[in-house]
């Protein structure tokens, strides 16, 4: 019998975040958010909680932050042959990037850290962005859009 791939490919994202401007400090803004995302072919969900901040100098803006994902679902796995334990995905991701005129840049480290891990380090990601050009902004957003 031949191996069949689903054809339902659909995901469903749900987010929520909002920009503080921190008036103490009126260069910095900070965003928390949160993001749940759910698979309909393999019934996965996961729940993203994230701390950005930002601060703007006269030519360019920098940001950085932390990122934290849970899967809802749980994976069993056996350790030594016997005993089955249960486990869910764990993600713990700094990042820090920059704007600079029409160039953006970023730097993101994820880390697995539950106990049976794809890799014993984590995962870098490096993103080189720039704006070929202005369209019409439809919400006023401080977003670096890396992740």
């Amino acid at each position: 019998t031949p191996i069949r791939e689903s054809n339902n490919q659909r995901r469903y994202v749900f987010s929520l975040g909002y920009v503080f401007e921190l008036g103490f400090m009126p260069d910095w803004q900070i965003e928390p958010s949160i993001l749940y995302q759910a698979t309909d072919g393999t019934m996965e969900s996961s729940v993203d909680t994230n701390l950005k901040l930002y601060h703007s100098f006269e030519t360019f803006k920098v940001w950085g932050g932390l990122s934290y994902r849970r899967s809802l679902d749980g994976a069993q796995f056996s350790s030594d042959g016997s005993a089955v334990q249960n486990q869910k995905l764990q993600y713990i991701t700094p990042f820090l990037g920059g704007n600079y005129k029409k160039f953006m840049f970023g730097y993101t480290y994820s880390y697995q850290s539950n106990s049976v891990v794809l890799s014993d380090g984590g995962f870098h990601q490096l993103t080189l962005g720039y704006d070929f050009g202005k369209r019409i902004e439809r919400w006023n957003c401080n977003c670096p859009a890396v992740n």
